[in-house]
């Protein structure tokens, strides 16, 4: 099953990383691209200053000498980060502050350009080449200037900055992932009133306690749980109208084979008379079928306060010899995820058969149980008594749909067809067993 939450969280991310990277890009490559202009201009200024020297100095053809004062003192300082070249045909001046070092000069075609190269002590320096005339002759002139200091300065900035963006990435991660659980949580009412709707205590929910993007989902829930109620009703009421309109046919066909006339024909009687059984069975039968709503979440569920006590001491009553045990474990829930109506039918049918093939007791015992496949706690009632019990043999044939324990075991005489239909109804898992105290045990788990 997909995670919406994860899903957002997931593109959400992505879409913040993406944004951050090419923020981060662009920082980056501005700050750069800012620097490196800047120590250009201010090569440039010096490639002016050089450039005028030259011409206030002019000897004729060749150089004149280079007053270092009137241009930059840094220029003589030796290995000062500060350097020139100047190419005028043949001949090439460098500046005191290269000392011995052989600058690469590099040609190029354009009049102005720039280039990094190994400097005399630092790693790398920045040189401007810039391409003029003196004295009618094509010049030369290479200034260079040490930017490691800036470089390292640089580089501490790219490390700031990403740290900066990577902090205020998960920043927004966790502050997206904390919005959106939030938001979630408003959807939490939406699982307290199904299980109110599972306890028949709330039938119609309310859209304005759920936010707007799920009130069309609220509304089509609400008309689906009316529907299904309208769907039950009327499904009770045309059995409650069948079985009144076959009552009175019912009980004239008694009547008529309690006639004395009819006692002449004792083959005619008997076979009437097994026909108006199997009428009468098979109408309880579909009543009982009808009945069963499982699919419907309005109704009320079995209460294992209220309904289990009236069930006990019903089957008590009705067996006064027999002594039925009652036990329930802790975390046993108020409720069981089945119809009231049906929760007495499946569980009388299970107890009436313990009491009447029980010899002195019978046991009912509740408690949880965690299914580990799921992870999901259910409830496990068994149902047991002392009698003669099933042989193993015919435990896999009581289990098969519509089976009569009363066909194939002597002792047992009740009917496992509504039993069975219940169990799957409600995917109720049903097992048979003997039980340790002699009779059957029937293990129902919810």
């Amino acid at each position: 099953m997909k995670s919406i939450e994860k899903q957002l969280n997931w593109s959400l991310s992505i879409s913040v990383l993406l944004v951050f990277f090419v923020f981060w890009w662009i920082s980056v490559f501005t700050i750069h691209h800012l620097t490196e202009d800047y120590i250009l201009t201010r090569l440039q200024h010096d490639t002016v200053s050089i450039e005028k020297h030259l011409n206030r100095a002019s000897t004729g053809q060749n150089l004149p000498s280079i007053d270092y004062d009137a241009i930059n003192p840094i220029y003589a300082q030796p290995l000062s980060g500060h350097y020139f070249v100047i190419q005028l045909g043949h001949r090439t001046l460098k500046s005191q502050s290269l000392q011995d070092y052989p600058l690469f000069l590099k040609n190029s075609p354009d009049k102005i350009s720039h280039y990094e190269t190994k400097g005399p002590v630092e790693g790398t320096i920045l040189v401007r080449r810039f391409h003029t005339f003196y004295q009618q002759q094509p010049m030369t002139l290479f200034v260079a200037e040490d930017h490691s200091p800036i470089q390292r300065t640089l580089q501490i900035f790219d490390t700031l900055i990403g740290i900066f963006a990577l902090l205020t990435l998960l920043l927004l991660y966790w502050g997206q992932k904390t919005l959106l659980r939030k938001g979630f949580k408003q959807l939490d009412p939406i699982h307290e009133a199904l299980k109110n709707l599972h306890k028949g205590e709330v039938s119609q929910l309310k859209t304005e306690d759920y936010p707007a993007e799920v009130s069309e989902l609220i509304e089509n829930l609400n008309q689906a749980m009316l529907s299904a109620s309208h769907q039950l009703q009327k499904s009770r009421q045309s059995n409650a109208n069948l079985a009144h309109s076959l009552k009175t046919p019912l009980n004239m066909i008694y009547q008529l084979l309690n006639d004395v006339a009819m006692k002449d024909h004792p083959e005619l009687q008997k076979t009437l008379q097994e026909q108006a059984k199997k009428i009468h069975n098979r109408i309880e039968s579909e009543l009982k079928k009808a009945r069963l709503a499982s699919s419907n979440m309005s109704v009320q569920p079995f209460s294992t306060l209220q309904d289990l006590t009236d069930l006990t001491q019903s089957i008590q009553q009705l067996y006064p010899d027999k002594q039925l045990h009652l036990q329930k474990m802790p975390d046993t829930p108020e409720t069981l995820p089945i119809e009231k109506e049906d929760g007495y039918e499946l569980l009388g049918n299970l107890l009436d058969n313990a009491a009447k093939f029980g010899q002195h007791n019978l046991y009912i015992t509740f408690r949880p149980h965690l299914d580990e496949s799921t992870g999901q706690t259910q409830t496990r009632i068994t149902i047991e008594d002392d009698g003669a019990g099933v042989p193993i043999e015919k435990m896999t044939e009581i289990q098969t749909r519509g089976h009569r324990l009363d066909e194939s075991i002597a002792g047992h005489g009740i009917g496992l067809s509504i039993v069975q239909q219940t169990v799957e109804a409600y995917a109720i898992d049903l097992q048979f067993g003997s039980s340790d105290k002699g009779g059957l045990k029937v293990t129902l788990t919810l």
